[in-house]
């Protein structure tokens, strides 16, 4: 679904639309919230996808659960004597995901490189914990393929500056295709002025602090 509809440009410009320039607003819609997704590095809505990601190599080596887990290790006694037992596991393997942020996590499959591994489903805070990034698996080794269904995006339609700025943006090249507007250039083309098209830069700016920082 587009953030933006042919409905919404015939009402903020006023104007009635022929079958031909219907076409071209589908067209110059589609494009802008293109661009502007491609720019943030993230949907602008809040969508299904699939990802397939084989889990790198990892160089830790076994750590006590409780740095990370716990202050202090569970067998730890209240003198304050370090623990005569302690359980040692290897950090998790986060792995990031094409889209964010991410809403909620369907299912998580891995499937070891071997010819002979099998698919395993793997269960939310036992194997794998979610993050607005990705997810943190516990239990991979390397080339583990991890396939991942989410849904992930930022609900643009809460964000009333994207609307905003795809509005004034497909109203900019609008009019330069509008009837009125191509009457006077046939007449006139020298006086004609064109107006910009795409997002000016001062826009863009309004919406920077929606930008993803990639990390992978």
């Amino acid at each position: 679904m587009a953030l933006v509809t042919k409905a919404d440009i015939v009402k903020y410009m006023d104007i009635t639309l022929t079958p031909l320039q219907e076409d071209s607003a589908d067209t110059i819609l589609a494009g802008l919230q293109s661009e502007m997704e491609t720019y943030l590095g993230r949907p602008v809505e809040v969508n299904t996808y699939t990802d397939e990601v084989h889990v790198m190599g990892s160089d830790h080596v076994g750590v006590p659960m409780g740095s990370f887990f716990y202050n202090h290790d569970s067998s730890d006694t209240s003198s304050g004597a370090w623990p005569t037992i302690q359980t040692f596991t290897d950090p998790p393997e986060t792995v990031y995901l094409r889209n964010s942020p991410v809403v909620a996590v369907t299912s998580v499959t891995r499937r070891g490189a071997s010819a002979s591994a099998t698919t395993d489903t793997l269960t939310e805070y036992t194997n794998y914990i979610v993050r607005r990034y990705g997810i943190d698996v516990y239990g991979s080794v390397a080339n583990d393929k991890v396939t991942v269904t989410y849904t992930a995006g930022l609900t643009g339609a809460n964000i009333p500056m994207f609307k905003l700025m795809i509005l004034r943006a497909a109203a900019r090249e609008m009019q330069n295709m509008h009837d009125d507007v191509v009457g006077i250039k046939d007449l006139d083309p020298r006086e004609t002025t064109l107006a910009e098209i795409g997002f000016m830069e001062k826009e863009l700016l309004a919406i920077k602090r929606y930008r993803r920082v990639r990390v992978s």
